[in-house]
């Protein structure tokens, strides 16, 4: 809405201000109500008619200050305040640029005027709102939110009489006031298409800060987004129709090994070799996802995981595809992350004193610091898992995955499938896409091959010739893939046996034993059953949520005489065994398994020997009778699962 004056009115306008000034009423036929509403908010805040110079002037430091604040609108406005001048320059005008609470920014205009402005402050850091001088065009416009002419006696204060103002607010492209443009002259010219003009010079301002809003939010969020994507450490790339690579982020070039600006602008073949998956998502206009697939990059190939997403036009019609890849290495240990392949324990989780497991723990730490395979020795319980856990947290792989596998366990026909992987439909029920072997899976990392000793021979020869190449080849697949993983393998046969048995063979036995260590049995580390049992009887007691004061001095005298055939295994679950059937907080000899009992196996030297069967009997029947046939009850004080409680009872045809 546009509020400007006829020059009919000016007589009955300077009545109506006379009257008003004297007696606070407005003659409303007489005056506009716009002017009629200001008059009466500046009568309202106690404006001096009389006055109209203005007593509110920033300091110049503080001028300084605000100017800085509407740089941009004061770099958007000033060309165009010049244009306007220039229409009016030589008629004794002035434009004015404004911020939002009526100071003043910048000012151009005619010499004469400019001097004749300054006896009432009308000049930069001055405010002129309607509190401050009254009611005048900038002040009103302000308050009103809309473009307003004043005129002579419009004005509320007489000194301003003689001036003719137009002024328009400046918005945001929110639609907030930031500020205004006035144009002033001296009241005798034609004023009419004043007001026209300044709203058209405003609509310039605010299109062209509109323009820069919009593009100042575009290069933010293109400054996002590309921070966003150099985060990110996957390999991104975004192709046109034509196959053309139009953006790459740093995680790309370093998988191809160039620099960005070597990437973009090149053909995608160029960079990664003929890619199906990618052309197909260009033809047919559907994603792909996770596809695994080896590139050719610069005369190597990388093995990653692929991920194509096609970009479309509002016609649906594809114009190019946003590209992410994942090393396989990555993949791998996000995978293993999950999972949990981790190694847990280091050098200061290994319990003892005695000189034979300090002496191990010595070479252990020397091989740690190497890459060459290592073979552990030694029998079932003496904590060959431990040390290899120990020695991959102490060397450069520490951060990398830690993966055991079990070769006793795994039914002959998988072993292959399970260390090698397998391809998509290598055989019956194999996993769609296929599935990673536990050498890819170690990548960069540690693989330990426990119970080596129980490998089948036709096995032995494909580990064989992994360690060789360093590479895989997967089951129903015939590309060799790159591995570098260090190979641990432990076992309690005696190798040299097995060799001279025929299952076993002396190439690849020659192959492992590189480093090799042989765990000490707890029998021949003296001095450590004690510390096994402080440091045990501790873990336990809070497992168990039992309260142990004292371990009885019979207890001690047997533990440290028995032979423990399995170890340090034994060892803890006879303690588990213990805590579970003791009374009271104190461990007697009663509460230990009735073989360790001295009588018991006095009368074992004396009468005769027990098989390891018919100890694990007795055992079992008397844990039962003990908790009146509870299974987990029973399970538990055993230290064994339920399920294998039932198969040993099962065995030794135990009844509940």
């Amino acid at each position: 809405m546009l509020y400007k004056i006829s020059n009919s009115s000016k007589i009955n306008t300077e009545q109506a201000w006379n009257n008003f000034v004297l007696s606070g009423k407005v003659e409303e036929s007489y005056v506009r109500n716009v002017i009629a509403e200001s008059w009466l908010r500046c009568h309202n805040a106690g404006v001096n008619y009389l006055d109209g110079y203005c007593q509110d002037l920033l300091s110049r430091e503080e001028i300084q200050i605000f100017i800085q604040e509407k740089k941009q609108l004061i770099d958007i406005a000033k060309p165009i305040m010049k244009t306007l001048f220039k229409c009016v320059e030589g008629s004794s005008f002035v434009v004015v640029l404004v911020n939002e609470k009526g100071l003043i920014l910048e000012t151009i205009g005619d010499s004469d005027v400019l001097m004749m402005t300054k006896t009432l402050n009308f000049l930069p850091g001055a405010n002129w709102s309607e509190e401050c001088v009254g009611t005048n065009a900038i002040g009103t416009t302000l308050v009103i939110n809309n473009p307003i002419q004043v005129s002579g006696a419009e004005h509320y204060c007489s000194k301003h009489h003689i001036w003719t103002c137009s002024a328009a607010p400046i918005h945001d492209s929110y639609g907030n006031v930031i500020g205004c443009l006035d144009m002033s002259c001296l009241i005798g010219r034609e004023h009419s298409k004043d007001l026209g003009m300044v709203v058209a010079a405003v609509r310039a301002i605010e299109n062209q800060l509109h323009k820069e809003e919009t593009q100042g939010r575009l290069f933010a969020a293109h400054k996002h987004l590309t921070t966003v994507l150099s985060t990110i450490s996957e390999g991104i790339m975004s192709i046109d129709k034509d196959s053309f690579i139009t953006h790459a982020n740093p995680a790309l070039a370093k998988i191809v090994g160039m620099l960005p600006s070597d990437i973009i602008g090149k053909k995608v073949s160029s960079i990664l070799g003929d890619c199906y998956h990618i052309k197909k998502v260009l033809e047919t206009g559907r994603s792909c996802l996770e596809e695994e697939v080896t590139i050719d990059v610069l005369k190597q190939q990388i093995h990653c995981t692929l991920e194509a997403i096609p970009i479309k036009d509002q016609s649906m019609q594809v114009v190019g595809a946003v590209i992410t890849f994942r090393e396989i290495k990555q993949v791998h240990q996000i995978v293993n992350k999950m999972a949990g392949t981790q190694a847990r324990f280091g050098f200061r989780d290994i319990v003892g004193k005695s000189h034979k497991i300090q002496e191990i723990i010595r070479k252990a730490k020397v091989a740690a610091k190497s890459l060459s395979t290592v073979l552990l020795l030694g029998e079932s319980g003496t904590g060959k898992e431990v040390f290899a856990q120990a020695i991959h947290n102490s060397s450069e792989r520490k951060d990398a995955p830690f993966i055991a596998v079990n070769c006793a366990a795994m039914p002959r026909e998988l072993i292959q499938s399970e260390l090698f992987g397998y391809c998509d439909g290598a055989f019956t029920g194999a996993k769609r896409g296929g599935r990673p072997g536990k050498f890819e899976l170690a990548d960069g990392g540690t693989l330990l091959l426990d119970e080596i000793g129980d490998m089948p021979l036709d096995m032995q020869v494909n580990l064989l010739r992994v360690l060789q190449e360093k590479n895989v080849i997967r089951v129903g697949g015939d590309k060799p893939i790159p591995i570098d993983v260090r190979v641990i393998a432990a076992t309690n046969k005696n190798l040299s046996l097995e060799i001279e048995k025929g299952a076993f063979r002396k190439d690849l036995f020659y192959r492992l034993n590189v480093v090799t260590l042989t765990m000490p049995s707890l029998k021949e580390r003296y001095g450590d059953v004690k510390l096994f049992v402080e440091y045990f009887l501790q873990r336990m007691s809070l497992k168990l949520g039992k309260e142990i004061a004292e371990v009885h001095p019979q207890v001690m005298e047997i533990l440290n005489n028995y032979h423990w055939p399995g170890n340090v295994r034994e060892l803890e679950n006879v303690l588990e065994y213990a805590i579970n059937m003791m009374e009271g907080n104190t461990i007697t000899k009663e509460s230990l398994p009735f073989y360790l009992n001295k009588e018991e196996m006095k009368i074992e030297e004396e009468d005769e020997l027990f098989t390891l069967a018919e100890l694990e009997g007795n055992a079992i029947k008397k844990a039962l009778k003990k908790f009146d046939g509870n299974i987990t009850k029973v399970a538990q004080s055993l230290g064994i699962a339920r399920n294998t409680l039932y198969e040993k009872m099962k065995k030794y045809k135990i009844k509940k």
